[in-house]
């Protein structure tokens, strides 16, 4: 490493990419999962971090075969590159603002979610906060979770109890009930009620998992303590509701997801909808973001917050229970 004489005199050449992946590997104190969370290999994380240290001319993490941990020095960083990061996106914000850009809010939102309920949202969200662009990406419940612990994205939809450490949520919409998908040409079709018996031989078709593996288990939990069990499960296709029921077409298994899913995807006729007894639904649709927001979203979120009350409180005035 530099003497700090020797870096007074070189400059320091650190990039804000070297803070982000300090900031995920002293958040996680784990090399393998802040790599996960980054969407990066662990070799080029491990590799800026070591640059970041040269730089530095301190050693910021002690490591060995079992533990990462910060060095004072480290938590020292850490703290003020928090402060760096934070002040680098208010003058973004600022500047955008001053331009007249606005800001671009960056939202997740589940697939099968309806769309009428997503243009709900976006509208009150126009109206009100109408300086902010949002930019909605189809992603599934665990991708959420990681990207929004990561900062990638700024708001997220999803189906949930509160569970999530580190997100704060607001309800949005009631749970949707589920229904079974079935290939066309699949015996159990001739029901026109499945229950327990007659899908623990059965395949269950899900979505593929994430570095954020608890929604997935939430997920296998719910319908287990409905009583329902499967031979096994597999995953299929990518975010696109279409991938499960192009997989459940091909006699790769059965699906159960919400009513609403077939309307979301051109898929829908090619296969068969069965309900199920016992009825099973899914958490409440929240609206969640980091418990620790960037200071520039913090007005935002307030408005997201307000929004989520106004449409849950309307729903349950009008008696809604999307079927």
């Amino acid at each position: 490493m530099r003497r700090p004489d020797e870096q007074a005199r070189a400059g320091i050449a650190i990039e804000f990419r070297h803070l982000r992946y300090f900031l995920a590997v002293s958040d996680e104190l784990h090399f393998g999962r802040a790599a996960q969370r980054l969407h990066i290999s662990q070799p080029p994380l491990s590799q800026a971090i070591r640059k970041l240290e040269a730089e530095l001319g301190v050693q910021l993490f002690e490591r060995t075969s079992r533990v990462v941990k910060l060095t004072e020095a480290g938590s020292v960083f850490a703290e003020e590159a928090r402060r760096v990061l934070a002040d680098v996106e208010l003058a973004v914000g600022a500047a955008r603002r001053a331009g007249g850009t606005g800001y671009t809010l960056r939202i997740g939102c589940v697939p099968h979610l309806p769309i009428e309920r997503v243009l709900a949202f976006l509208e009150a969200l126009h109206e009100r906060s109408p300086g902010d662009r949002p930019q909605v990406m189809h992603v599934t419940s665990g991708e959420q979770v990681t990207r929004l612990r990561s900062g990638e994205l700024d708001v997220g939809i999803f189906n949930d109890a509160g569970e999530e450490e580190g997100l704060e949520e607001e309800p949005l919409f009631p749970g949707e009930r589920l229904v079974a998908f079935l290939a066309t040409s699949h015996p159990l079709t001739e029901h026109a009620v499945l229950g327990p018996a007659d899908l623990e031989q059965e395949v269950l078709v899900v979505f593929p998992q994430t570095a954020s593996l608890a929604p997935h288990d939430r997920w296998l939990a719910l319908l287990e303590r409905a009583g329902y069990r499967f031979a096994g499960v597999r995953e299929a296709g990518g975010t696109h509701p279409r991938d499960l029921l192009l997989a459940v077409a091909g006699r790769l298994g059965v699906v159960l997801a919400p009513a609403s899913l077939a309307g979301v995807s051109d898929a829908g006729a090619l296969v068969a909808r069965r309900e199920l007894d016992p009825p099973v639904a899914l958490a409440n649709t929240v609206v969640a973001w980091r418990a620790d927001p960037p200071e520039r979203l913090r007005e935002t979120l307030a408005v997201v917050r307000d929004i989520a009350r106004a449409l849950r409180a309307a729903a349950g005035a009008s008696g809604e229970n999307h079927n």
